[in-house]
């Protein structure tokens, strides 16, 4: 079996003729590349429409023991459940991610070790604390009424107004590098 000669060099750089492109040339390409990354990873981000529905469903969630009775704490709970499920579901295939408005992600050889660490502990911790507070529930006597309407307002209004954001923020610390527009590691800005 006999190879056949590359038409690049070691750093992929060489033209097919076997000359090397000029520095500018280079540098342009170079940066073409970080604005069709970074615009791949702004595909990545929901619509406002989906931050918007999961805010009134929160809200709703949260409010209806309020209105509803203790007996809507059980279900809710579930409701809570299955919308995460089927969030997580809808996003591992292609049309409910497109139906979601994120057509793309980004690879998972781009998110960085140290951010999947990170955001596994900081899930974990919500969910001990989630149970903690769960078994400490019974020992509080709040007598503020209406009070699981006003955290899902608040709740709600904060992820409609501030999820894409956050989101894209998040999208950012994750990929390898949290590299801006214009900055790559090849080109020595960064």
């Amino acid at each position: 079996m006999s190879s056949t000669p590359s038409s690049s060099g070691p750093d992929g750089l060489d033209r097919l003729d076997g000359s090397r492109p000029p520095a500018d040339e280079a540098a342009r390409a170079l940066k073409d590349i970080d604005r069709r990354r970074n615009q791949a990873h702004s595909s990545a981000i929901n619509s406002r429409w989906v931050y918007v529905l999961f805010a009134v469903v929160f809200f709703a969630l949260f409010a209806a023991p309020d209105f509803l009775g203790q007996g809507a704490a059980g279900w809710t709970s579930v409701a809570f459940g299955i919308l995460a499920v089927g969030y997580v579901a809808l996003l591992n295939t292609r049309s409910g991610s497109a139906l979601l408005g994120q057509p793309v992600r980004p690879r998972r050889q781009e998110i960085s070790g140290r951010f999947r660490r990170y955001a596994l502990f900081t899930l974990l911790a919500v969910l001990l604390a989630g149970f903690a507070i769960q078994l400490l529930q019974p020992h509080w006597h709040l007598d503020v009424p209406y009070w699981r309407t006003a955290v899902g307002a608040v709740g709600g209004g904060a992820l409609a107004l501030f999820g894409p954001r956050c989101q894209q923020a998040l999208l950012s610390v994750a990929v390898r590098g949290g590299r801006r527009a214009g900055e790559s590691a090849l080109d020595g800005t960064h």
